[in-house]
């Protein structure tokens, strides 16, 4: 009896078995029997060359982006930075008549800078100053324009190297002229001029002297004299102020055709303040790329206060040729157009001094 239920049992696994094993054939022989809807339709190809990254375009992108970069942040800083560096800033922000540009002068020594337009005539820098002595001279006051100082915001600007060829180049034309040094505290028109004299401004201005003949010199450019400061003093505000001061102007009319005085800084001293209100005009000088446009707005707000007759402002020591030559490239194109008439002519006037002298 146990037999023969183990023998039922084990026919029913078997007739189990047979029927997953032929479940298992039916879908293995399905599966293969399924169509393959895969086709090969193009060959791949080996690249010559990586598609990533592109070499060539990341050069150029970098180059222009980098020459964007550079030029918007030469733009910002240019922004930023709010100093007098041309024409259109000085009658814009200054609110004051433009009177010209004078180049910078390569020369070391001050004697060849501070007479630049007796001893190089026709350089580009003299060419400047004579520009400056045509555009006061065009103003429809200019015969009343007896009296021109000459002032600055701060230090070193270069009034000094103005007054002195102003007054060279306003000699040269015919006029009589006299430079007087009225900077009683750091006076520089005597080392031009190579004068090495006790007596000067200040030796009147004490009363030490009576007449002015005493403290004029005779200088090596025609038609040109100079009043030199002579020894500091020790209370020079005191002396500008002092009614001598008016009494050597009013005697100096009478002589001469035009006088240049040369005065301290506004911002530094009060000096010019008194000294210029006794002018007929004034020359404000300002040096390119340095003073900042609030300071000079200041300077001019402290001169018109003062009742001064301000005639301009002109731009110093712009160097066309060299790091300002972005501002200005049409006038370092125009000088140096112009630089071969004066290299000629000094040529030709070389030969004419040489045939004569043969």
């Amino acid at each position: 009896i146990q037999y023969d239920i183990l023998k039922r049992d084990a026919e029913a696994e078997q007739m189990l078995y047979n029927t997953l094993m032929a479940k298992v054939k039916e879908m293995d022989v399905a599966s293969q029997s399924e169509s393959n809807n895969i086709r090969v339709e193009t060959e791949a190809v080996t690249p010559f060359r990586a598609v990533k990254p592109n070499v060539p375009m990341v050069i150029v992108a970098g180059i222009v982006g980098g020459m964007a970069m550079g030029i918007g942040l030469a733009f910002f800083v240019n922004f930023l930075d709010d100093s007098i560096k041309s024409q259109d800033d000085v009658e814009t922000y200054l609110r004051m008549p433009f009177l010209g540009y004078i180049p910078s002068i390569k020369s070391g020594l001050q004697v060849e800078r501070d007479l630049q337009s007796h001893i190089h005539p026709q350089s580009s820098a003299a060419e400047g100053f004579r520009t400056l002595r045509t555009t006061i001279s065009l103003m429809p006051n200019y015969d009343k324009l007896r009296v021109i100082s000459v002032t600055s915001s701060i230090p070193s600007e270069g009034k000094s190297l103005i007054s002195t060829n102003l007054a060279i180049v306003v000699a040269q034309t015919g006029a009589k002229t006299v430079l007087v040094d009225a900077d009683l505290r750091r006076p520089a028109l005597h080392k031009a001029f190579q004068l090495q004299t006790q007596i000067g401004l200040t030796t009147y201005l004490k009363g030490e002297v009576d007449e002015y003949n005493a403290i004029t010199h005779r200088t090596e450019v025609p038609n040109l004299d100079i009043i030199c400061c002579g020894a500091i003093p020790g209370s020079p505000s005191e002396l500008a102020a002092s009614a001598r001061m008016g009494k050597l102007l009013a005697e100096l009319r009478k002589k001469y055709d035009r006088i240049i005085v040369d005065c301290p800084p506004v911002s530094a001293v009060s000096d010019p303040l008194v000294v210029a209100s006794r002018t007929d005009g004034v020359i404000m000088v300002t040096k390119f790329n340095k003073v900042r446009r609030e300071h000079a707005k200041r300077t001019i707000r402290r001169l018109q206060d003062a009742g001064v007759n301000l005639l301009g402002v002109t731009l110093n020591d712009i160097d066309f040729e060299g790091k300002d030559s972005y501002y200005y490239s049409y006038y370092y194109y125009q000088n140096r157009y112009y630089a071969t008439h004066y290299s000629a002519a000094a040529e030709e006037g070389a030969n004419r001094m040489g045939r004569r002298a043969s």
